[in-house]
């Protein structure tokens, strides 16, 4: 009881967060966007840029596939809930996405390392990679008792969660308002999936 009520206060943080950004981007120019898209501009170079290039051009295609081997994987496991529900979500999630991007219709940056058309907020790579790596945490941090293995384990992916995020503003293909945004839902539709989870194992 404890843990479904700490999911569902995380989903009205994480979504009050969301829709203070929605209201921002809205209702007028995020001052914040501009100072840091300004100052990523004067961090490129050409060894941190090649990175991030090659990270934007993959880094979508690299997770599903490991999305579409964990859903097996699970699937594998007798887990056929899990792995439908990290699908369904991930799915949910870019239709969402798209629904917001065409009613908002908010511009990307017009200086950009690679060449992102469409519209900005909310940012997909970001509310793909923190649905799917905060699933593997839920799922497999705890298949070890080693304390170090599953803090490096932890670590792991809330890095890449947090790289995939770091990109899309290195790149200046999205504004920092557009991931902050695709954190908070992406972190919303999570939990939304966990509370589904909790509440098929308690019947």
């Amino acid at each position: 009881m404890k843990e479904k009520r700490r999911i569902l206060i995380l989903s009205v943080v994480s979504l009050s967060i969301f829709l203070i950004a929605l209201m921002f981007v809205i209702f007028g120019k995020v001052s914040l966007d501009y100072f840091v898209s300004n100052l990523t501009q004067k961090m490129w170079n050409p060894t941190a840029n090649s990175f991030f290039i090659f990270l934007g051009n993959y880094s979508k295609g690299i997770m599903i596939f490991i999305a579409i081997v964990v859903a097996v994987f699970l699937y594998t496991q007798k887990k056929k809930s899990h792995s439908l529900v990290l699908i369904l979500t991930l799915v949910f999630g870019e239709v969402l996405k798209e629904t917001l991007k065409f009613i908002i219709q908010r511009g990307r940056p017009t200086i950009q390392l690679v060449q992102e058309t469409g519209y900005s907020f909310p940012s997909g790579h970001t509310i793909f990679s923190i649905i799917l790596f905060s699933f593997l945490i839920y799922f497999y941090k705890d298949e070890t008792r080693n304390k170090t293995r599953k803090f490096i384990f932890v670590i792991i992916n809330v890095f890449l969660i947090l790289l995939v995020g770091f990109s899309r503003i290195y790149l200046n293909v999205h504004w920092f308002s557009d991931v902050i945004g695709g954190y908070a839902l992406g972190f919303f539709l999570f939990n939304m999936g966990v509370l589904f989870l909790k509440n098929k194992t308690t019947k």
